[in-house]
């Protein structure tokens, strides 16, 4: 897995393949073969260790973390995004593959999502102002801070993008997920 997750990493994944794989770890790709049907079972296998180490970075993440503030939206901002940079290629991978319905990528996108989802929730639930906003509409904030961190993800590596530095974009990502988990329209 650590030869694609490489290969993901310098392009592509369309350019990836088995025969790439396989000569990064010297082997042949009749040997890969036997253990993974092609490129996307070796990155659907490499998402449940994503998957595995969001819900350990974000197992004490019950909702009490946005009663500190900024300090606890930080806490939570930089749990996802420090898992999901060192996994930045599989992320990639999922969000874009998932974007283009495969049910398997799907799946695997919303396992990585999940403890991030289940987080937020958690803690929009303990603002929620009664008669401010619909379950559906608590449902869709959530979504969307969920895709905003998906996306920052995105481009954690990319250095200064649009004036901003990786530390600026994570600071008003976390002023993002505070505002609305804390809103008076929640």
């Amino acid at each position: 897995m650590t030869a694609t997750i490489g290969q993901l990493a310098g392009g592509s994944y369309r350019n990836v393949t088995v025969k790439n794989i396989a000569s990064a770890v010297n082997t042949s790709p009749a040997t890969l073969y036997q253990y993974f049907a092609g490129v996307e079972e070796i990155v659907l296998e490499a998402a449940v260790d994503v998957a595995r180490e969001t819900k350990d970075a974000l197992a004490e993440f019950d909702g009490s973390w946005s009663y500190e503030g900024l300090n606890g939206a930080a806490r939570l901002v930089d749990a996802v995004l420090d898992v999901w940079t060192t996994h930045h290629s599989i992320v990639r991978v999922l969000t874009t593959v998932a974007a283009e319905q495969d049910p398997r990528f799907i799946t695997a996108y919303a396992a990585i999502t999940r403890p991030v989802t289940r987080a937020l929730t958690y803690a929009v639930k303990q603002h929620a102002t009664p008669g401010a906003a619909s379950p559906a509409d608590r449902k869709a904030m959530v979504h969307n801070l969920t895709a905003a961190l998906t996306a920052a993800a995105a481009q954690e590596g990319a250095g200064t993008i649009g004036g901003l530095s990786q530390k600026q974009r994570r600071a008003g990502l976390v002023r993002v997920v505070h505002a609305t988990v804390t809103s008076a329209y929640v």
